[in-house]
């Protein structure tokens, strides 16, 4: 049997697996995935979005390279995790909490976050990096058009 499950959730994966997964991650390499057919034993096929083809690769992609660990997020989460998520320091964190930047909630001495809060600011913030990043390109555009010399 090329896996076995646990009972505490662990997958175990053989060498035969694993070079399914060499040989599935080679194939897909930088292209863009649409998307995932599975195949049943019966023939029928189940398909999957892109974003759950993409996560199912990026396990792949890890599996082939040592022990994976998959676990789904928590509905709250503490603030080292949550800063980890964002990217930032916890220090930068807790400013934005005390901003009110974030909303949060004390468990004892504890700061909680929803995730579904963290997660939404970490769009945001990419969002906003993104413009920022886009407007000092067409401002590198803008200064490159006028050193230009039309004549040569």
């Amino acid at each position: 049997m090329p896996a076995n499950l646990l009972a505490n959730g662990t997958v175990l994966v053989d060498d035969d697996l694993r070079a399914q997964a060499t040989t599935a991650v080679v194939e897909v390499h930088d292209r863009a995935l649409a998307g995932l057919t599975v195949v049943l034993s019966d023939g029928r096929r189940v398909e999957v979005g892109a974003d759950l083809g993409n996560f199912l690769m990026g396990i792949l992609e890890r599996m082939i390279q040592g022990p994976v660990s998959v676990t789904a997020l928590p509905r709250e989460v503490t603030t080292t995790v949550a800063a980890e998520l964002l990217g930032i320091s916890r220090p930068t964190l807790m400013k934005l909490v005390a901003s009110g930047a974030i909303p949060s909630r004390k468990v004892g001495s504890h700061t909680r976050l929803a995730t579904s809060d963290v997660l939404e600011l970490r769009e945001v913030r990419d969002e906003r990096r993104a413009a920022s990043f886009a407007a000092l390109r067409e401002v590198a555009d803008e200064i490159d058009d006028a050193g230009t010399d039309p004549t040569r």
